[in-house]
């Protein structure tokens, strides 16, 4: 900073040198990302929710970083998004040329000291932002005997799942856990499309542990018409098009104080329901060129525009806020944290698709 109260020729002579010396380093931020391609990591396999938010914040995010980089996106799927996380925390370029998107359970399992499922310390990550939560939600076909979630406590109801700590596994098994229902869930299958369409072609008779969002381009046609259909809320508050049906929700069936605060506190990663990271130790001045840019694509005309033609709801978050709420789950006292890990046990309800890849997600 300029010295005002130095002479005006000592001051010019020191001023000149602070702009010699800050040029290059000002210039170099500029000229970062100029001409590169930054890679944005999906978690899952093509279509479906992630892979459509994370292909839409591609197309409109690298106008904002510093030098306009083109983003390329790129499937990994795997382990309920750990696949990708794992790559982010232990082989991803450290310079803002790589970014992930994510599920959600696979930054909190690591904070469930789920050691047998997660191999990295997600606390470490650099946050960047999250583009939408939205609540979870049960579907079933139409033609099943479950109805309602009441009949869920007394009849069996096959679900499909993607791989073991994904959201479609870990919700059923919080269920069943927690307010008795019969969930049987088979696992394997390679994405939350192929889940879907497992249910249409009667496979399996539903799913649970997605939002709205995931189903677009799938099972739209299907849900409009009645063949499948929401059976139940699982938490948080409605999104605008469901509000109407006046759903169950399944938090309010718990059946003690703290099995409902257990509840809460595995659905909270739903507030932050698609969250974009990059590897731990990227300088801080790119870590805020990286947030400044999604802050600003978010906020686009042309991607909500692109969202809103797409059905895809955006309730953002900034990359403070959801390191915030990381660093806060890891707060959680581990009395809780131990009865959290215990409900999200599948046990027998769990079995898993004959020749499925035990990576798959």
């Amino acid at each position: 900073m300029r010295n005002t109260f130095i002479s005006s020729s000592f001051g010019a002579i020191i001023a000149a040198g602070i702009a010699a010396v800050c040029a290059p380093s000002s210039s170099q931020a500029q000229d970062f990302y100029k001409g590169k391609t930054v890679t944005v990591i999906i978690p899952s396999s093509a279509a479906g929710g992630y892979d459509t938010y994370a292909r839409l914040l591609a197309r409109h995010m690298g106008q904002y970083l510093p030098g306009k980089a083109d983003m390329v996106p790129q499937n990994m799927p795997g382990a309920g998004g750990k696949v990708a996380v794992a790559y982010m925390a232990n082989a991803a370029p450290k310079d803002g040329t790589v970014i992930a998107g994510t599920y959600p359970q696979a930054l909190t399992e690591a904070a469930f000291g789920r050691a047998d499922l997660v191999k990295f310390n997600t606390k470490a990550l650099t946050y960047i932002g999250s583009m939408n939560g939205e609540p979870y939600y049960c579907f079933v076909r139409s033609d099943a005997k479950v109805k309602s979630l009441r009949d869920l406590q007394s009849e069996e109801l096959i679900v499909g799942a993607t791989g073991q700590g994904s959201s479609t596994s870990i919700s059923p098994a919080l269920l069943n856990n927690l307010i008795g229902t019969k969930f049987r869930i088979i696992s394997g299958y390679p994405g939350s499309s192929q889940v879907i369409l497992a249910v249409l072609k009667n496979e399996v008779q539903g799913w649970c542990g997605m939002g709205l969002s995931s189903i677009h381009g799938v099972a739209d046609d299907e849900l409009r018409k009645g063949a499948v259909k929401i059976l139940f809320q699982e938490n948080g508050d409605p999104n605008e098009r469901v509000k109407e049906m006046k759903l169950d929700r399944a938090t309010d069936a718990a059946r003690s104080a703290e099995d409902r605060r257990i509840m809460d506190l595995i659905y909270s990663q739903q507030i932050y329901g698609r969250p974009f990271l990059a590897p731990a130790g990227i300088p801080p001045a790119r870590v805020a060129e990286l947030r400044a840019a999604f802050d600003a694509a978010i906020k686009d005309p042309k991607l909500r525009a692109d969202a809103a033609r797409m059905n895809l709801e955006l309730r953002s978050m900034t990359g403070e806020q959801l390191q915030a709420i990381i660093e806060d789950l890891y707060s959680t006292p581990p009395a809780l944290l131990e009865r959290a890990r215990n409900a999200l046990e599948p046990g027998l309800a769990m079995q898993e698709l004959p020749g499925a890849k035990k990576s798959a997600e």
